[in-house]
This record gives structure tokens, sequence and C-alpha cells, in this order.
């Protein structure tokens, strides 16, 4: 079938190049006749048929039109233009030098205009795959994440060859997540089949190029290339075109220099990779230390409390009126909820930097959420004012409700008890078209503008005149599982007085840290 179409192809430009070339010659002659009427260049007549040869040359492929074209144009000007007319002859004083020396020029012209117009079509393709392989490199050095380099490069391959694509990123016989682009379905079952699998495996393996013209294994149809360096195998490209052009080692050369492209952007990405690991163990140091250091402070604090409280009661019962006694003992229940609270919130950094836990999700009704709240930290803090504004619209968001609450909690609580303000606190909640905005505002003694930055990265704080806890540890555990939400986080001081806490919750759980 691809002979046919070949053989095919070949007798349709040969007749083209036949039919320019009598048309341009009788074109030549019409003039030619012309202009010997007009008395213009009767003795120079040769020259009209040197530029068809040229134009000849130039329209039609290979070099045998222009040749064929200048035995044409002496025969044609011996026999219309010379003495005798309308007959040939060779012999007359003078015309055989000339006519030799036509055919001379013609047949350097015609060579000339091949050999140029050939080196204009090299020039072309040369340009044509330095501009793609400035935009494949430019693309590729943008590009993030190995799904979207493979998707590139299957496009550029695709496009530029004309071709059927696969791509594996790792061992063919392990990657189940290769890329295909396919110029038609069926090239799908051939990618698939066995003996395709087998040469792409064998590419990967011996890192040189597989295909039917590469080995001996006649019945490959596709043309695989290694993406590989010296020391290290990426993958494999499989290609698969009618086009013989596609296995000539200077299409193979051009299709290597592509392939390193590809390369460079691998390894940009896995030095980006490691990089990102190193900065989460990195913070996840930096947590862990300053998680120890606000415990040390946090826990400290109310265990001296309760020691305290409960060795008074024991050593000294009998001289402590009932007031004192219950003084006391209600310092202790403080104290050890106080406690409690400290261990839930342990529990959740501990939920949310385990490597193998997953924030479970589900579709929760904020205002369910900020009603359970309000319920627990009223039984927490009974006194305290707090005014809730939620939206009437009803909204679902995912979320893990336990952990949200639990940032709902520190959030309430810190402006309870460091804000030193009894005026109400305002837990306010609005929507836009992508996210859930939650803002807690109190009236109090606002935060320090030095630490405001850095409020959230775990280190203890501690105000002036409430030496009791801490808010370093609350703060950075919030931030911890907004961020697991994909969400953001902020703090900032109130004109008015006082500060504010928002955090934002995705509507639909999108992959965007949004404002951080």
């Amino acid at each position: 079938m691809k002979k046919n179409n070949f053989n095919q192809f070949h007798i349709l430009l040969f007749f083209s190049d036949f039919l320019k070339t009598i048309l341009i010659l009788f074109i030549a002659t019409i003039l030619a006749f012309t202009l010997v009427r007009l008395s213009a260049i009767a003795d120079n007549i040769f020259s009209i048929y040197i530029l068809a040869v040229a134009l000849i040359s130039v329209v039609t492929s290979g070099y045998i039109w222009g040749i064929f074209s200048s035995f044409l144009g002496i025969f044609s000007v011996n026999y219309f233009f010379t003495f005798p007319y309308n007959a040939f002859n060779f012999l007359l004083a003078g015309y055989p030098p000339a006519f030799f020396s036509m055919l001379v020029i013609s047949t350097i012209i015609s060579t000339l205009t091949v050999k140029i117009k050939k080196q204009a079509l090299i020039f072309s393709e040369r340009e044509k795959q330095a501009e793609s392989l400035h935009d494949i490199t430019k693309r590729l050095l943008t590009a993030t994440g190995m799904d979207n380099i493979r998707t590139l490069a299957l496009d550029y391959f695709s496009n530029f060859y004309h071709c059927s694509v696969i791509i594996y990123f790792g061992n063919p016989s392990i990657d189940q997540n290769y890329g295909m682009k396919l110029l038609t379905e069926q090239h799908t079952s051939i990618f698939e089949n066995q003996t395709e699998k087998n040469a792409a495996q064998l590419c990967y393996d011996t890192s040189v190029v597989v295909g039917a013209d590469t080995f001996s294994q006649t019945n490959i149809k596709g043309t695989y290339l290694p993406i590989s360096t010296d020391d290290t195998v990426f993958g494999v490209i499989g290609l698969l075109s009618e086009n013989e052009g596609l296995k000539q080692p200077k299409t193979l050369d051009f299709l290597g220099i592509m392939t390193s492209q590809l390369i460079l952007a691998i390894e940009r990405q896995n030095l980006f990779e490691k990089q990102q690991k190193i900065l989460v163990e990195t913070e996840k140091e930096k947590m862990r230390s300053n998680l120890l250091r606000a415990v040390s402070h946090d826990l400290r604090t109310p265990l001296t409390c309760i020691v305290f409280s409960a060795t008074t009661v024991l050593e000294q019962n009998t001289a402590l009126s009932k007031q004192q006694f219950q003084k006391l003992l209600n310092d202790i229940i403080q104290d050890a909820q106080w406690l409690i609270h400290m261990v839930e919130n342990l529990l959740a950094v501990t939920r949310i930097n385990n490597e193998h836990a997953v924030i479970k999700k589900q579709q929760e009704a904020v205002e369910e959420i900020v009603a359970a709240t309000m319920v627990k930290i009223k039984k927490r803090f009974p006194d305290a004012q707090i005014k809730a504004s939620v939206p009437q619209e009803f909204i679902m968001i995912p979320m893990d409700a336990t952990l949200i609450m639990q940032v709902l909690i520190n959030l309430l609580e810190n402006a309870i008890v460091h804000s030193h303000s009894t005026e109400a606190i305002l837990l306010d909640v609005v929507y836009t078209e992508q996210y859930a905005i939650f803002s807690i505002k109190d009236n109090g003694v606002g935060l320090d503008e030095n630490e405001i930055n850095h409020i959230f990265d775990g280190v203890f704080i501690e105000k002036t005149g409430d030496s009791t806890r801490g808010i370093g540890i609350g703060l950075s555990i919030c931030k911890s599982i907004i961020f697991a939400h994909k969400g953001s986080i902020s703090a900032e001081n109130n004109k008015e007085g006082g500060a504010t806490f928002r955090f934002t919750l995705p509507k639909k759980g999108e992959d965007i840290n949004h404002g951080e």
C-alpha cells in the first residue's frame, strides 16, 4: 500500500513538471516570435530561452527538467529562428558554437538554480527546526510538573513531525501513566502491541535507537528513542508515522537534540521536587523545634499551678476558708481544662504532620460548624461575649469539621484571653466566588507590629501581664490546618483598635494557596 502511494505521487509529480516545462517553453516561443516581428532582439533570441530554462528550473523538481528544457530551447531556436526556417540545420557558419554556448549556459543556469533552490529548502528547514527548538526549549523551561512536561513534549513531537507519539517516563514495562498523542486511533493498538512494547523496552535497556531500520526485527513499525544521559535513563519516546523521512539520520539527529531539551526539563523538575522535599523537611523540623519550645512553656505553667493548688489543699485543708478552697479547686479545674485543650491541639498537629495521614474532607454546612463552635466555647468561657454572623445562603464547604472547629476555638480563645477587652468578639463569615472567609475580630490591645509577620510560625509569644499561657502553638496549629485545606490565614491590627484574624477555605476544594 505504501509503495503504491509512493509511485502514484511520483507519477503525478512527473506529469506536473512536464506540463510546466512545455507551457513555459510555449510561452517563450510565442514571446520570441512577437519580439522578432517587432525587430526588438532578433539577433539575441536565445536569451529568451535561457530565461525560460531558469524559470523551469525554479518551478520544477530536479536537474532533469532544466537540462531537458535547454535542449528543447536549442532545437526551438534552430527550427523557428534560423535559416532555413521551420527546418533543422546545425551546420550553418557560426551557429554550432552559438548553439553549444547556449546549451552550456542553459545547463549551468539550470544546475545553479536547482542548487540554490535546494539550499533555500535546506535553510528553510533548518530555520523551522531552530524556531521549533527555541520554542520548545522556552516552553519546557517554564513547565512545572511531569504531566505538563510530558503533554508539552507530546504536542511538539507530534506536530513537528506529523506523527503519533508515545512517551514513557521510566521503565516501559512499569510505567502505567505513559502519554500518547495519536494521528489515528489505529495507532493505539500498534503502540500497545507486544512487539512495539518489547522494542520500547529494548530501547530503555540499551539506550540506543530501536526501529525497523536499526535492528533485525523488521516487524517493528515505530521508532523508539531513549530519553537518557551517559549515566541515567529517564524514559523512551516512540514515534509512529508512514513518513519514511522520519527514520533518516538527519531527522534522528534533530530528534536527539529535541530529546536533550526534554531531559533538561526533567532534570530541572527532579531538582525542584528534591528542593521542595528539603524545604518541607526543614519546615517540619522548624515546627518541631517551635512546638517543643511552646509546649515546654504552655504545659509547664498550668502543671505548676495545679501542683501548687493541690499541695495547698492537702497541706492547709483545715486552715482554708470555703471560698479559698473553692477557688483553689476552680483553678485546678481551669488548668486541667487548659491541659486538655493543649492535648487536643497536639493531637491535631500530629495528625496534620503525619506523612501517612490524610485530611478527610466532607461537605459540611458552614452554619452548623459555627454553631457547634459557639456551643463548645461557651462551655469553657460562659461569660464571654461573642457575636456570630453567617450569611443566610446555605453553603457546603469541603473540610475536616473537627480540625476547622479546632481553628475557630483557638482563635476565639486567643481573642477572649489575650485581647484584655470586655467588649464583644465578632465572628463573621462571608462568601466570595471561590472562598468562604472567616474573620474573628476583637477590640482589645492588638498585636505587636514586630511579631505580626511571625505570629503563625509557632514562635513563643507572651503578652505582658499574662504569664499563664502563650499563644504561639495554637496559631501555628491553625496555620497547619488551614494550609492542609489549601486555604490561607492572616492577622492584622484594626485601625480603631484590637486585632482581626482571618482565614479562607476554598468552596470547591481547589488546590490553591490563595493569599499565601
